[in-house]
């Protein structure tokens, strides 16, 4: 089965075999070749006719030039090209009839212009094999000096299988009543000016299901690659398998009509030649990204991605990690150092990533050991988990903000949708038909109404493509997971307004809106309810407290002023109901620790009602 248009050695001849691995390449004893199926392109080296001999390399020529291999290759340090290159070979024929029972000290070399050749660059160095068939990446270095050959230039290879040149024969030759069939390939992947570059070939070894049964069976199976695939050297060589019955092959898109494809088989002994089977499509498919998880702080939130692309091998789970690379422009997203970016987590539309403020780092994605975990073999599915941040950085990196009253998305950069092309599906992906203006809040943060008041939260956006008369669905999600469903017209513009009333009973705590529109998810949007609230300047007081800038009667005194004045709200059922005089050095902790953001107003709080509870403050 070939994809693209790899090398081969269906052209070669010439092929010669060298008793000793310093013997000149002028020289060499001639032996027979040929390529009796051109479908699977097996060079046949007949050495039936050949005098018994030990050897210790071959040469021959391979029929094509250099500019061959400069359309192959890809360069991984020149502009618009990125991917690998690959060596594919089967020398067991040797091993198994010729007594080549050691291969790590094997090397291949190319000579290109003659043999020897005017320029000569060695693909595989002694120590890179240890076994008679393998699949070996082809260094960048050796492409980079192949695309400065004459482009005319003819090629030639040369095999040593003992460049170190010991003291025993690497191989022999001794009235041999088999020829020798051998294989090597060059493969490349990737993309060339903005072209993918998908060039491999695969053959199948069937297995007899039976004795003299006279059917042979076999499996294939391909791996769609991404973004983080495609580049990725030691994916490719765990994954692929080109000679074998059990056939892993790689592509780059969809296969379809006259691109599926097609496996060939020739009938050799008899001299006919069936030159397919039924052709089969290769169909890529389009990311689908959703969640189920309330947005609550500290909560887990779990994204599941189900796109049977991702699964790269059958049998084993999945596994994509987020970049913990600092220095990466992708950092803090499902990524790779490479560049190639799956999945990216925004809240309020900005990327959770880190960032560090006053020499302290704060953390992002890669912070909440966030991966997407295949939910089983070959299922497809993927999920991930994080905890649901209470303050991010802001765009620039520059200070923390809060979370309330900002939306989540999942951004899914799916390498081929359906149609071959690539895409980005998110949880708001309906956003990009639909959504004119995203829905905003009225505010992020409600404090909870006092005793017979209300307080209004207020939704708007607006949709585009609304049908006049037909209902947005609201489910509003509250800190204790309890739903109401609220249906709500826009007008003939689209433009809609949502109006939600808080009572003195409603729970303090983190509020989710999930927006659908026809059954398709419009945004999610969540806000906070906070028992009391505590001005930003008072956090000084309690620094300076807390470092003993200031007297316990200081920090006390001011407290219960500003208390008085209803700047701070202390329900007023608490009474004293003890007359402690010392405050506990937790307190103190506390303080510290909510003059650095590392508690909650409501934690605060929790403190300063413990102390009117004492008899401390006193209101």
């Amino acid at each position: 089965m070939k994809i693209g248009n790899p090398v081969t050695l269906e052209l070669t001849s010439n092929v010669k075999i060298y008793s000793s691995s310093l013997d000149p390449l002028g020289g060499g004893t001639p032996v027979p070749s040929s390529i009796p199926d051109k479908i699977s392109k097996i060079l046949v080296i007949d050495t039936t006719s050949t005098s018994s001999t030990s050897f210790e390399k071959i040469s021959m020529n391979l029929g094509i030039t250099a500019g061959k291999l400069q359309t192959l290759f890809i360069d991984d340090n020149a502009s618009n090209q990125a991917g690998t290159n690959w060596l594919n070979f089967d020398l067991r024929s040797f091993e198994k009839q010729l007594d080549i029972n050691s291969f790590s000290d094997t090397s291949m070399t190319l000579h290109f212009g003659g043999l020897p050749g005017t320029t000569t660059v060695t693909i595989l160095d002694p120590g890179d094999i240890s076994s008679a068939k393998g699949f070996v990446e082809v260094d960048n270095s050796d492409i980079a000096t192949i695309n400065t050959v004459s482009s005319s230039s003819s090629v030639f290879l040369e095999i040593n299988f003992d460049p170190s040149n010991d003291t025993s024969p690497a191989g022999n030759i001794s009235n041999e009543n088999d020829s020798q069939p051998i294989v090597l390939d060059l493969f490349s992947f990737g993309e060339k000016n903005n072209q993918e570059i998908n060039n491999a070939i695969y053959r199948f070894e069937l297995k007899e299901t039976s004795n003299n049964s006279g059917k042979f069976s076999g499996t294939i199976q391909y791996t769609i690659a991404t973004q983080l695939s495609t580049f990725d050297t030691n994916l490719i060589r765990a994954t692929l398998r080109t000679i074998d019955d059990q056939i892993h092959y790689a592509v780059t898109n969809r296969m379809i009509d006259n691109e599926g494809i097609n496996i060939q088989y020739s009938d050799v002994e008899v001299g006919a030649v069936i030159p397919k089977s039924s052709k089969s499509d290769i169909n890529t498919n389009s990311g689908v990204v959703t969640t189920k998880s309330s947005l609550r702080f500290g909560h887990p939130v779990t994204i599941t991605v189900n796109d049977p692309d991702l699964n790269i091998s059958d049998d084993i789970i999945n596994i994509y990690t987020v970049n913990d690379d600092p220095n990466s422009p992708l950092v803090d997203t499902v990524a790779d150092t490479g560049g190639g970016l799956l999945m990216e987590i925004l809240i309020k539309n900005i990327r959770y990533e880190r960032c560090t403020i006053d020499g302290k780092e704060i953390g992002g994605l890669a912070s909440t050991g966030f991966s997407l975990i295949e939910t089983g073999t070959n299922t497809g599915i993927f999920e991930g988990t994080f905890k649901m941040p209470t303050e991010i950085c802001n765009k620039t990196g520059t200070k923390l903000i809060t979370t309330a009253g900002g939306s989540i998305d999942a951004k899914y950069h799916d390498f081929r949708d359906s149609s071959g092309n690539p895409n980005i599906f998110s949880l708001s992906r309906i956003s990009s038909t639909i959504i004119g203006i995203p829905p905003t809040l009225n505010s992020e943060q409600f404090i909870l109404p006092k005793y017979k008041q209300t307080a209004d939260v207020i939704l708007t956006g607006k949709l585009d493509n609304y049908k006049q008369g037909t209902s947005l669905q609201l489910t509003l999600i509250g800190p204790d997971e309890t739903t109401e469903e609220l249906n709500i017209l826009a007008t003939r513009q689209g433009e809609y307004t949502a109006l939600l009333t808080l009572y003195h009973y409603s729970q303090p705590g983190t509020y989710t809106i999930a927006i659908n529109y026809r059954n398709s998810p419009v945004a999610t949007v969540f806000f906070e309810v906070i028992k009391h609230q505590v001005p930003e300047w008072i956090k000084n007081n309690a620094r300076w407290w807390s470092t003993n800038q200031i007297s316990d009667s200081e920090f006390i005194g001011g407290i219960e002023h500003l208390i008085k004045e209803q700047i701070i709200t202390i329900p007023e059922s608490l009474k004293s109901q003890s007359s402690v005089k010392v405050i506990p050095s937790w307190i103190k902790n506390t303080a510290k620790w909510w003059s650095e953001d590392s508690v909650t107003d409501d934690e605060f709080l929790s403190a300063l009602e413990f102390l009117v509870k004492s008899g401390i403050i006193r209101i």
